[in-house]
């Protein structure tokens, strides 16, 4: 079983603004990798205690489309369909609750389904109504989703993945063209503050002719101190941010196996898509999952045939340190449970974006249609009941070792 060929990243376009500031790296630790030294595998019961599925429920009245993005809240989980423009709501044991459905022209509807956001408190959902130059953050009571505030919010950025953090919020915009201040630039990271001053980071200028490609679909996450960290193309650093700027954390290196981040980085897409299908035997696109008191996890890819376009998912390769023990793996096999047969430390794969922890678990997101080869297929799971191709997102929550916690 799994898994079908990652496919190349789309973006969503959102908004513009001023300013141009680059985040200076400074000093990092470095954690060298050498990619062949991957073991084959491990079993996750040397992390985990316990393994439960969540089974988003399915029925005539919540069948999903392409879901972007799986939220897991204290009390609900939400998931944002990025095709039907929809945010569904379900309790913490799958069952369906409610939806957010306004598209439309209304006054209290969106055109488009822009980034969305849940408070903390899960009072409100707010949402970024993409319409150009009139692009509004629309804000609506959680769960009866009735329009409190509605104001004017900057247009026109393009990008791959958006947080807010308190009143300031990210985009990775991860070398996508964009205008900003009447000046174009590729730039990695763009902030929008309180104020709405846009800062830029990261930022250069590389010929596009309009063609776009990410080798992941989330950039961001966010540690159990409430520090937001970001993944930038053609940089093996990660960067924590604070305040409008970046600090770098620490940096990977793939020695004699790793792309030469600034020379490819700075050619056209174009020449980068060709520098990515004649890569054989280099690692690249370091992405960081977690960075929490007691886990560290980033992935990576390590390409080994040349004469393909992108990535599949035995080039990913995963980095897992707790405490003072590393876990530097090409898979990691469920022996606790008989579904998943394997899971990922991942918060991109299969282009479903989600956090992978909460609380005391870490998280996985099946996509059935991407675990079963055959569209017919089928199997019966305890505690969950049949699974088959058709069915909305399992969300698989690994409880961690209580000894980690020690």
């Amino acid at each position: 079983m799994y898994f079908k060929k990652i496919i190349i990243i789309s973006v969503f376009s959102l908004l513009g603004g001023c300013g141009d500031k680059t985040a200076d790296k400074g000093l990092t630790d470095i954690i060298s990798i050498d990619p062949h030294k991957a073991e084959e595998y491990i079993n996750l019961s040397e992390i985990v205690d316990s393994v439960k599925c969540i089974k988003l429920q399915t029925d005539s009245n919540d069948i999903m489309g392409r879901i972007r993005e799986i939220v897991i809240k204290k009390k609900y989980i939400y998931a944002m369909d990025a095709s039907q423009h929809i945010v569904f709501v379900f309790d913490k044991v799958g069952k369906f609750v409610s939806k957010l459905n306004k598209r439309g022209q209304g006054t209290d509807e969106y055109a488009s389904m822009g980034p969305v956001f849940i408070d903390d408190n899960e009072e409100y959902i707010e949402l970024i109504d993409r319409r150009g130059a009139k692009t509004v953050r629309l804000k609506y009571t959680n769960i009866s989703f009735e329009l409190v505030e509605i104001s004017p919010f900057p247009a026109d950025l393009s990008y791959n993945s958006c947080r807010r953090s308190d009143s300031t919020y990210y985009f990775a915009t991860q070398q996508i063209d964009n205008i900003i201040n009447g000046k174009k630039t590729n730039a990695g990271l763009v902030i929008l503050d309180d104020k709405n001053k846009m800062t830029i980071l990261f930022d250069k200028n590389i010929e596009t002719n309009n063609h776009y490609f990410s080798a992941n679909s989330e950039s961001f996450t966010q540690n159990d101190k409430n520090e937001l960290f970001v993944s930038i193309m053609y940089d093996n650093t990660f960067y924590r941010l604070e305040a409008g700027e970046a600090y770098p954390v620490f940096s990977v290196d793939f020695g004699e196996y790793g792309i030469n981040n600034e020379v490819v980085g700075s050619e056209s897409t174009e020449r980068q898509m060709a520098y990515i299908k004649d890569m054989d035997g280099i690692a690249s696109f370091p992405v960081l999952n977690i960075n929490n008191s007691n886990i560290l996890s980033f992935s990576y890819y390590f390409k080994q045939e040349a004469g393909r376009d992108m990535f599949r998912e035995r080039d990913m390769r995963q980095y897992i340190k707790i405490k003072d023990k590393v876990y530097h793996v090409k898979k990691i096999k469920n022996d606790i449970t008989s579904f998943p047969d394997r899971v990922y430390i991942n918060s991109y794969f299969f282009m479903c974006n989600h956090e992978v922890w909460h609380e005391d678990y870490l998280v996985d997101i099946v996509i059935p249609s991407c675990y079963f080869p055959d569209d017919e297929e089928r199997i019966f799971v305890d505690d969950i009941g049949e699974v088959t191709a058709y069915d909305d997102p399992i969300i698989v929550m690994m409880k961690l070792k209580e000894s980690i916690h020690e």
